[in-house]
């Protein structure tokens, strides 16, 4: 085998390789969400949500189970790399979480921010969610 083509072949299954890992990896799945409010001092709110990716699109349904605002609510966004923009639909307010990815799409962590007015009324702060089961 020559070396040019021995090199072309190396390339091509490095490529393969790294092309297969990231494309196979997804926010499917179960995930618990931990929401803090930089508003509402010590406030730190719990849900569970179910993901489903297709592409960039992610879809999905949140439930905060000590949130009185916010308890249950739709998901829907998109993954660009390792940044994720979500979008929970909160009575007619949409709170805005941004962040992004780990390498091995198992845990998030981002910012959030809810508009004036409503039941969350201008409220922002960090949250994070982790893998429960799942997952791709």
């Amino acid at each position: 085998m020559t070396p040019v083509r021995l090199a072309g072949m190396v390339l091509l299954l490095g490529f393969s390789i790294s092309c297969g890992s990231s494309s196979s990896q997804n926010l499917t799945g179960a995930w618990q969400f931990t929401v803090s409010s930089a508003v509402l001092a010590d406030t730190t709110y719990v849900g569970n949500a179910t993901l489903a990716q297709n592409g960039k699109n992610v879809t999905g349904n949140v439930t905060f189970s000590n949130n009185p605002c916010a308890t249950t609510g739709p998901i829907t966004g998109t993954v660009n790399g390792l940044a994720v923009n979500l979008q929970v639909t909160e009575g007619s307010q949409i709170v805005i979480f941004n962040g992004t990815i780990n390498s091995t799409f198992t845990t998030l962590t981002g910012n959030y921010t809810a508009p004036a007015g409503g039941c969350l009324d201008g409220d922002y702060g960090s949250w994070s969610a982790a893998l429960t089961s799942g997952g791709t």
